[in-house]
């Protein structure tokens, strides 16, 4: 991984980083229109210069698996004990050590994994997506 800066705040940030973890801006890559080679930003879908449609890359935001906040609040309702909703949102790390804490808290961590199902519940989805979703934290809750 390098390190670029963020075009906001200038501090230096990974490349790999989708907003930057001083400021909060998003990071915006440039990429290049395969037909007529002008620099547009990666969230562009169709080329400014020449109209050609711009290729979908995964870091732009291209085809991924859209996590669904009704099945990650159902699974923390119902095992969240077990980190369920974790290892759904892909947050391995996370689920893994709600198991741990599942077996050292008492009975403490599942209520509080209900009530973060039923968090998961009530909120939108935009809310949602950011909170759980399109975020580097590898361990979120509420």
């Amino acid at each position: 991984m390098a390190l670029i800066n963020c075009k906001d705040c200038g501090q230096q940030i990974s490349d790999a980083a989708r907003f930057c973890p001083h400021c909060g801006a998003p990071v915006v890559r440039d990429v290049y229109c395969p037909k007529c080679g002008t620099k547009v930003p990666e969230n562009v879908k169709f080329c400014p210069n020449c109209g050609e449609v711009m290729p979908q890359t995964a870091s732009s935001g291209g085809p991924k698996m859209k996590k669904d906040k009704v099945t990650a609040g159902i699974f923390a309702l119902l095992l969240g004990t077990l980190g369920v909703q974790y290892f759904y949102l892909g947050k391995v790390s996370a689920g893994v050590l709600s198991i741990v804490l599942s077996l050292f808290t008492c009975g403490i961590w599942p209520v509080l994994m209900f009530i973060q199902g039923i968090l998961m519940l009530t909120m939108t989805d935009e809310a949602f997506n950011e909170k759980y979703v399109d975020t580097d934290k590898s361990f979120p809750i509420y």
